[in-house]
């Protein structure tokens, strides 16, 4: 069965001072005594091992407290949070115990529950279930450990992701966090195609950045039937013929067609006989001639000409700058500009293949007009080639049209295009993430799902426990046993204990007692309790590790010998035992007891002193857990471990001594032991001093009076209780008391005083 065997590590814990786990303590053994004064830290390294019993941190402790114990077997127990394991095995009393036990206002204690021999086999089950709830609890410690780091690494992810998503949102006053990013992934649909390429992201990422509509765009119009037909004109004009009415000297002179018929529609009008050009008569059929020739026909021609002439001008003319009017690529809504260079681009090849035809056409037109008579050469593309043409520029015309009116409709809704857009944007990190994202999921609810299996098994276990536990349970024979034991300690009956509905009664001589017993009685009850208590719910005394925290406390010496006694006879079977004391009558009991096993191959027991002190530079006293000094172990007196002291101070000299604070009760109890041998009688201290100097006139009186301030200041005492007590004495005091005594010592009584440096000397 595993034991304590050291405490490895403190950090933060009282007066206990501070230990890295470099640094060596004596070793835990079977049998422990820890001798230490009051206010030595024996309270609080109770309230450590306390905490294993319980399992968690003691309430007493510090709450920053950091420490870490051993046993023997390597297993490991650690402040603050692993604690847990030992909680059926070990029991600490101390003053905790008793406040948590024994209310003695009311002269009742907590129940103890006794098993009866009937309820052994209940008994084994129920310690069976408990240690099975034990490596229960720590499994589930360890995996809630799991869990918890699980769940940070997905909170992780999660906070992480939703700022990147919210980046690209640009959602203004909105927020897109962890708790969306996890929404989404329970009700957005996705997959592998959501996941978008860089450029198509950054699309969507602009119109999302947008903070208003992109304005609407008005569409291109260009009169395409318009340029066909004009090329239709323009071919029909090159190669018509006006036939024979056309006299020799217009075929030969076409040039001055148009001169002709405007002179000769001004001499008809006026009534001219004769020509204004040369002079000479125009003879009637010569005016005959001509009003043949340029009939109405020729004046159609020319009109039309004219007509078609204008419009292939006008035509050519807004061709050439159609382009300038249309909507600029920036213009229009980000996602549609790629398609509208495309589309804009074959607008512009189409119409820069009609433009040399029309202006063949125009140049045609032009020409005719001015030999009206002539037909012309042309240039002009076969009718199906330019129908075809035509075609193409009404079909780029169309598609260029069709992404300007996209971009109407987008500004028509740009709230819905936004929304959209950033459903895409979700959806594309939600599938670029979601292998990791279901990977940190599934590893937290698979955490999650062993928690709660073996929370479940331990709630099956408590229950069998409970159940198990109230079948075992009988209070009533431990009652007669505390009696009897607290009967034996005290030397009378007059203190019995009674069983209750609920714990116990203390009655004196039949009558519930009114008021907290008597110091001496609390210890005998107190501790009387504690032992019986030990082996109730089926716990045996060989599995457990007990501590005992100053169990004697106002006791005759009869009373403090049977208390050692029963510790040592009732507990002798313990798996480890602790005894921890401020009583040096109580250390030289279990001193003598246990001092052979200290000796033993290998030894079973380890005498133990918290050893205060205060470092140099430091203000608060410190506590260090070594060997019990040789003058405590090696005499039952405390008289040579007090020596040693003063000797320990001397040889520190001017130099700083980190036990001067102690040193006055010190030198204090030594001078009423060493003026109780010299000047033995019933008077006070002050005055066996004067008569011892009397007897040693050769001590300066600067001496007597620094030990005459000692008396003064320091109480008397008869025990070491309060040694590390501070005095109000000075340093400079302290010394001249020191070597006032040692002197005075020296002095009356020579030998006494070699023997005494000699046993005592500073260095060992």
């Amino acid at each position: 069965m595993a034991t304590i065997a050291t405490i490895k590590t403190l950090s933060g814990v009282g007066i206990l001072s501070d230990k890295a786990a470099r640094e060596n303590i004596p070793p835990f053994r079977r049998y422990n005594l820890v001798y230490g004064f009051n206010g030595s830290g024996k309270s609080t390294l109770s309230r450590v091992f306390a905490c294993l019993e319980a399992g968690k941190h003691h309430e007493n402790l510090p709450t920053n407290c950091i420490f870490e114990i051993a046993l023997d077997d390597g297993a490991t127990f650690k402040a603050p949070n692993a604690l847990g394991g030992l909680e059926n095995r070990i029991r600490v009393f101390n003053q905790d115990f008793i406040a948590r036990n024994l209310r003695w206002q009311e002269g009742r204690a907590s129940s103890i529950f006794y098993i009866s021999e009937e309820q052994s086999d209940l008994a084994a089950e129920l310690r069976k279930s408990q240690k099975t709830l034990t490596e229960k609890v720590r499994s589930r410690v360890t995996e809630e450990q799991i869990a918890a780091e699980r769940e940070k690494a997905l909170k992780s992810y999660r906070t992480e992701r939703a700022k990147l998503v919210a980046a690209s949102l640009h959602l203004g006053n909105r927020r897109y966090e962890a708790g969306q990013l996890e929404k989404d992934y329970e009700k957005l649909s996705y997959d592998k195609s959501s996941q978008l390429e860089k450029k198509a992201l950054d699309l969507l990422v602009d119109i999302a950045r947008l903070s208003a509509p992109p304005p609407a765009l008005k569409s291109i119009a260009i009169d395409v039937d318009g340029v066909r037909k004009t090329m239709e004109g323009a071919r029909h004009f090159a190669e018509l013929s006006i036939g024979t009415v056309v006299l020799d000297e217009m075929e030969r002179h076409p040039l001055m067609v148009p001169w002709l018929k405007t002179g000769h529609d001004y001499h008809s009008v006026n009534g001219l006989k004769t020509c204004l050009l040369c002079g000479n008569s125009i003879s009637d059929s010569r005016k005959q001639k001509l009003a043949q020739a340029l009939d109405d026909q020729l004046s159609m021609l020319i009109a039309d000409l004219k007509d078609a002439g204008a419009k292939a001008s006008s035509l050519l003319s807004g061709i050439r700058s159609a382009a300038e009017a249309w909507p600029k690529t920036a213009e229009l809504e980000l996602q549609l500009q790629e398609r509208y260079i495309a589309a804009r681009q074959d607008t512009e090849d189409a119409l820069h293949g009609l433009i040399p035809l029309i202006e063949e056409a125009s140049r045609i037109l032009a020409a005719r007009l001015e030999k009206p008579t002539s037909t012309m050469a042309h240039t002009l593309s076969a009718p199906d080639e330019i129908a075809a043409q035509c075609k193409a520029l009404e079909d780029a015309i169309a598609v260029q049209n069709a992404v300007i009116r996209e971009h109407n409709d987008a500004s028509v809704d740009f709230s819905g295009r936004q929304d959209d857009a950033r459903e895409a944007i979700r959806k594309h990190y939600l599938a670029e993430g979601h292998d990791k994202y279901a990977a940190l999921t599934q590893a937290l609810a698979g955490a999650n799902e062993r928690v709660n299996s073996i929370s479940g098994e331990v709630d099956k276990l408590e229950g069998c426990i409970a159940e198990l536990s109230a079948k075992v349970r009988t209070h009533g024979p431990a009652a007669d046993q505390i009696t009897k034991l607290v009967r034996a300690y005290l030397g009378h009956g007059e203190l019995t204990i009674f069983a209750a509905d609920e714990g116990y009664e203390l009655r004196r001589r039949n009558k519930i007692v009114e008021g907290p017993p008597s110091e001496g009685e609390k210890t005998a009850i107190a501790l009387c309790y504690f032992i019986s208590s030990l082996e109730a719910d089926g716990r045996s005394i060989q599995d457990l590790i007990l501590v005992i925290d100053d169990p004697i406390s106002s006791l005759d010496t009869k009373a403090m010998n049977y208390a050692c006694s029963l510790i040592r006879s009732r507990l002798a079977l313990a798996a480890q035992l602790f005894i921890l004391t401020h009583n040096q009558h109580c250390m030289n009991e279990f001193k003598k007891a246990w001092r052979n096993q200290t000796k033993a191959e290998p030894p079973t027991a380890t005498l133990l002193y918290l050893d205060v002190s205060m470092p140099h530079g430091s203000e608060a006293r410190s506590a260090r857990i070594i060997e019990l000094p040789p003058q405590l172990s090696a005499y039952d007196s405390e008289y040579h471990f007090l020596c040693h002291k003063l000797l320990q101070f001397e040889s520190a000299g001017s130099g700083y001594s980190e036990y001067w604070f102690m040193m006055p009760n010190v030198m204090r109890r030594v001078l009423d032991i060493f003026l109780a041998f010299k000047v033995p009688g019933s008077h006070p201290l002050q005055q066996k001093l004067e008569l011892l100097a009397k007897k040693c006139p050769d001590i300066d009186d600067v001496r007597i009076k620094a030990l005459d301030r000692l008396i003064q200041v320091e109480s008397h005492s008869d025990s070491l209780d309060d040694l590390i007590s501070h005095s109000s004495m000075t340093i400079e005091e302290t010394r001249d008391a020191n070597a006032a005594l040692l002197e005075l010592m020296a002095a009356s009584d020579a030998d006494h005083t070699k023997a005494i440096r000699k046993q005592c000397k500073a260095t060992s």
